[in-house]
């Protein structure tokens, strides 16, 4: 990687507020921060793979948030420090300038602040590693001159400094490539020789495809860099796949600000409700749902699903067996005994498709949707809810035959 940068005069010069720059190298790109921290703004950042948010202030880097990421990514990191939420905000919305998150960090870190401090820099730490691993950039700067900065700041030189170190090492790896990718068991029998019986489980649960490298550091609480390590390793030995990173798909250009865009659902379209102790599976339903047109509202929290079901009035209600707090079954139970909650549609969803669930779902009048295990069998699982919902809470638009 060369040592020097473009000159930060020149990109000064060329770069204007609202202009979107395409194919630029990641040399470009940082000197492009390093210009922008001299006030306040927010540089949006995509390649083919990705997108994310940069908040710069002061010379330095308050915060990055990468799309469809930006809540669970929070609440692993927030998690394994001790701090839980039992209300976490309820969809991530395309907003104009400001990140997403900003505010919910911000409201965090006043009663919280040194958990913060601690989450922000990982988070943007493992961002930042994310970018220096892609190339072929668009960005694009939008001042915020006007935005009270009430988060603490990290500067770009020490950043750049540290990842640039861990970059040196990822370029090392045989298999693994960029921590967001993906990563599938093919040899369990292997894979539990080498891990033991202790931690088998976790790391088999792990390894299903659905789960990125540096949410498996985040489950095991361990540096990425360890866990990438392992990982490459057992990649070499065929016991996972590192699976290639997928093409980003979005559709709105970048640099495009949507000032007054309503929810991706309208109001008179069916409400569907979530039960899951999974994060970062209730934000890809809620993302799912909500791009088909849905109103959706969840939580993960088993024992408070009642009296939010009863406050939000859904038309169809999806819920996780296996919960730490209450399990499926016990929650339907709970359900059932609420008079006007007796007929509302259920769904139980899990990744359990045993013959036991299934009858289980059936006697308790409850359909059952059984959860992808892998990616080949995402399609299969979206055209199985995408057609249980056509039958049970029906959109506007669908023509039902």
């Amino acid at each position: 990687m060369p040592s020097s940068l473009p000159n930060p005069d020149l990109v000064s010069n060329n770069l204007t507020d609202g202009q979107v720059v395409r194919n630029a190298t990641l040399h470009i790109l940082l000197a492009a921060m390093r210009v922008m921290s001299r006030s306040t703004g927010v540089l949006q950042v995509e390649t083919r793979y990705h997108r994310w948010k940069l908040l710069l202030s002061g010379g330095g880097l308050v915060l990055i948030e990468e799309e469809g990421q930006v809540i669970p990514t929070l609440v692993r990191k927030y998690s394994n420090k001790g701090l839980t939420f039992s209300r976490l905000p309820s969809l991530e919305q395309r907003q104009t300038i400001i990140p997403y998150s900003y505010s919910f960090i911000s409201s965090v870190f006043r009663k919280h602040p040194e958990i913060t401090k601690e989450v922000v820099k990982e988070v943007i730490l493992e961002n930042l590693l994310a970018m220096y691993l892609e190339d072929d950039f668009s960005f694009v700067w939008q001042p915020a001159t006007d935005l009270s900065i009430d988060l603490p700041l990290l500067q770009l030189s020490m950043l750049e400094n540290s990842v640039v170190n861990e970059v040196r090492q990822w370029k090392k790896f045989e298999c693994v490539k960029h921590p967001y990718q993906l990563v599938q068991l093919i040899d369990a029998a292997n894979l539990l020789a080498r891990v033991g019986n202790d931690n088998f489980p976790l790391f088999a649960k792990v390894t299903t495809g659905q789960d990125r490298i540096c949410m498996m550091a985040d489950t095991f609480k361990q540096p990425v860099y360890r866990t990438a390590l392992l990982l490459d390793k057992l990649g070499q030995k065929n016991i996972v796949t590192i699976l290639p990173l997928q093409e980003r798909q979005s559709d709105t250009e970048i640099g495009v600000s949507l000032p007054n865009a309503p929810s991706l659902a309208a109001k008179d379209e069916p409400r569907v409700f979530i039960v899951d102790d999974s994060p970062v599976l209730l934000q890809q339903m809620q993302k799912l749902l909500t791009g088909w047109g849905y109103q959706v509202s969840s939580t993960d929290n088993a024992e408070q699903a009642t009296d939010m079901i009863l406050e939000y009035k859904p038309t169809i209600v999806f819920i996780d067996i296996n919960m730490p707090s209450l399990n499926g079954f016990d929650l339907i139970k709970q359900i059932r005994r609420q008079r006007e909650l007796a007929a509302l549609s259920l769904v139980l969803v899990t990744a359990e498709n045993s013959m036991t669930n299934n009858f289980r779902a059936r006697w308790a009048n409850c359909r059952f949707l059984a959860k992808p295990r892998s990616l080949s069998d995402t399609p299969k699982f979206r055209d199985e809810l995408r057609g249980l919902l056509r039958e049970l809470a029906p959109l506007s638009t669908d023509t039902l035959v």
